[in-house]
Order: C-alpha cells, then sequence, then structure tokens
C-alpha cells in the first residue's frame, strides 16, 4: 500500500508516544534484548514514517553504525533520543539506565511542549478575540440598518478611514503574533548535554573526553546540546564534595528541565501584559476608525436624508 504523500510542513509526531517508545526501548533492553531487537520489537507495534524510522534504527544497530544520524531528520525528541543511545552504543556505557535517562529527558521534554502550548493558548486566544471587536463594530452597524459600507467606500473619507482601520488591524496582528511566538519559544535540548556527558562518564571516560563526544553526538543528531547547561560546574561542585559525578549531572539535568517549565510559564504570564500593548495602542484606534466613527457618519447621514 503506498503510503501518503504529506505536504506542506511535515505532520506532527504524537509526542507522547514517541516518549512512550523510549520507555519501552529502555524496558526491552533492560530486560536483555540486543538494540537491534529492541527497535525491531518496536517496529513491529509501529505505523508508517514512524515504523520507518525505528526499522532503519534496527538495521544501523545490526549493522554495528551510528544511531545518531539515523534521526537526524525526525522530529527534536527522536533526536534526542538517538543522541543518547547513538553516544551509549558508541563508548560503551550501559544501555538500559543510559535509556531510561533518555526516556525521562523525553518525557519531561513533552512535558515542557504541553506547559508552553497549555500557558500561550489563553493570552493568543484573547489576542484574537479583540482583534475581531472592530469587523465586528461594522457588521454590527450594518445589523442595524446603517449603510456602513457605504460610508467607508463611497467617498475619499470611507476610503482613508478603511485604509488606516485596515493598517492599525495589520499592524497589531503582526506585533501580536511576534509576541506569542516570542513566549512559545522552547528548546527540545534542555538537560541533553547533561545527560550525554554523563553517559560518557558512565563508561569511564574523562569527563573532558565526555563532554567532547557529546557535543558531537547531538551534532551527529542534527542538535545543538552547546548551550545552557553548565557541565563544569556540575563537575567542579562534585570533585569538591566528593560526590559521584554522573548523579550530579542527572540531578542537574531535572533541575534545569524543571526550571524550563518554571520559565515558560512566566514567559505567558509576562505575554498577557504585553499583549496589552499592540491591543491597546493598535486596536482601540482601529475599533474607533473602523467602528465609531463609520457608524456615526451612517447615523448622521441617515438623519439627513431623513430630513
Amino acid at each position: 500500500m503506498r503510503r501518503p504523500r504529506l505536504r506542506g510542513r511535515r505532520r506532527r509526531p504524537d509526542l507522547d508516544l514517541v516518549a512512550g517508545e523510549a520507555d519501552r526501548l529502555a524496558a526491552l533492553v533492560g530486560a536483555g534484548a540486543v538494540p537491534a531487537a529492541a527497535f525491531r520489537h518496536l517496529a513491529r507495534a509501529a505505523e508508517g514514517e514512524h515504523r520507518a524510522l525505528v526499522l532503519r534504527a534496527a538495521a544501523a544497530a545490526g549493522r554495528g553504525e551510528p544511531l545518531a544520524p539515523v534521526f537526524a531528520e525526525a522530529h527534536p525528541l527522536w533526536r534526542r533520543i538517538g543522541a543518547t543511545a547513538g553516544l551509549a552504543t558508541s563508548v560503551g556505557a550501559p544501555l538500559a539506565p543510559v535509556l531510561r535517562s533518555a526516556a525521562a529527558g523525553a518525557r519531561a521534554a513533552v512535558a515542557l511542549e504541553r506547559a508552553v502550548a497549555e500557558s500561550v493558548a489563553g493570552p493568543a486566544a484573547s489576542a484574537r478575540l479583540v482583534l475581531l471587536l472592530p469587523p465586528a463594530a461594522l457588521l454590527l452597524g450594518g445589523a442595524f440598518g446603517f449603510d456602513v459600507a457605504g460610508v467607508l467606500l463611497g467617498d475619499p473619507l470611507g476610503l482613508l478611514l478603511l485604509a488606516a482601520g485596515g493598517a492599525l488591524l495589520g499592524a497589531a496582528a503582526l506585533w501580536s503574533r511576534r509576541l506569542i511566538r516570542a513566549a512559545s519559544a522552547m528548546s527540545w535540548t534542555v538537560g541533553l548535554r547533561l545527560e550525554l556527558v554523563a553517559t560518557g562518564v558512565r563508561a569511564g571516560l574523562p569527563v573532558t573526553r565526555a563532554t567532547g563526544l557529546a557535543d558531537r553526538a547531538a551534532a551527529a543528531a542534527g542538535l545543538d546540546s552547546t548551550a545552557g547547561d553548565e557541565v563544569e560546574d556540575v563537575v567542579a561542585f562534585a570533585a569538591e564534595a566528593g560526590v559521584p559525578v554522573v548523579a550530579l549531572l542527572e540531578a542537574e539535568a531535572d533541575r534545569v528541565r524543571l526550571a524550563a517549565v518554571a520559565e515558560a510559564r512566566l514567559r505567558a504570564t509576562v505575554l498577557a501584559a504585553r499583549l496589552l500593548l499592540p491591543l491597546g495602542l493598535l486596536v482601540l484606534p482601529a475599533f474607533l476608525v473602523l467602528g465609531a466613527v463609520p457608524i456615526g457618519l451612517a447615523v448622521l447621514r441617515a438623519s439627513h436624508l431623513a430630513f
């Protein structure tokens, strides 16, 4: 059966399913399955592009090839899992705990994506509703029997009002969209560098070597993991405290992921206040230009005709 061709943007995968696949992969490997067999088991229940991706990973694992490049064109959540699993197999780290850590990171990334979407949804819906008020005023004036369309289209003053109101609404929509886009921004690599360095250290590598391999593994999967996670500070603290560095790296990864969720919610709270600027400075004048003034002119015109 021919797979349907996707048009436009690539279809967004079920992110909860991807995180669940990481859990299943960790369970299979922990039960003694080799990576190639574990990926083949996952492929049995998958379909479409998802199944093709897992089968490519199984083939690469069976041939002993790097796993990260297999996921380089997939969703960033798959790239994250591929980078971690690929690094573990290349350096000989115990795969089961590494995959459990990768599954935890994937679930945290999905939680972050959901927190961002839920937090921004309310302010974004309010902004869209307010942007509809000026056109709604025009329709309401027409519904009451006033010739608003005749005022806007029948003389130069009306055309000027229409152009000015349209420009104000367009500028407000563009400004609001940029604010919403900035508040919706998120990174799929939060905590990834810490996880990858911990993977290398699990294999017995020195921290400097593990850090270099971690950055290369992320790059091979098409991800940038070099910003945001202070691996050096964690390593220095572990050396000073005399505690295992792997546990601290994983704890720090959990901390930065929770901090990212809190920051996303804070950005959404700030967004609700910032959206008042385009709505107050542009939409309110647009409401006057496209609603109140044309309706007032239509009322005057109707009164003049009546007399």
